[in-house]
């Protein structure tokens, strides 16, 4: 994974990890479906929305996970 950049916080790429950690290796991440869920784990969280996709998009494909590009 490439180096993140300064203003995602630790508590962004713990929750994503977890949540993807969680998540069945069979089926595709919805990117819509976790970032709802991420961002409601994460209150107050500097972090917008384009940066928490392009976290679970770099955390997925370094876990080899399938993703799912949706409309929200």
């Amino acid at each position: 994974m490439r180096e993140l950049p300064s203003n995602v916080d630790a508590d962004a790429v713990i929750e994503v990890g977890r949540y993807l950690d969680d998540h069945a290796k069979t089926t595709a991440v919805s990117l819509s479906e976790a970032l709802r869920v991420i961002r409601g784990r994460l209150i107050g969280s500097p972090i917008g929305d384009s940066g928490l996709e392009e976290l679970i998009m770099e955390s997925a494909s370094t876990r080899h996970l399938a993703i799912l590009l949706d409309n929200r």
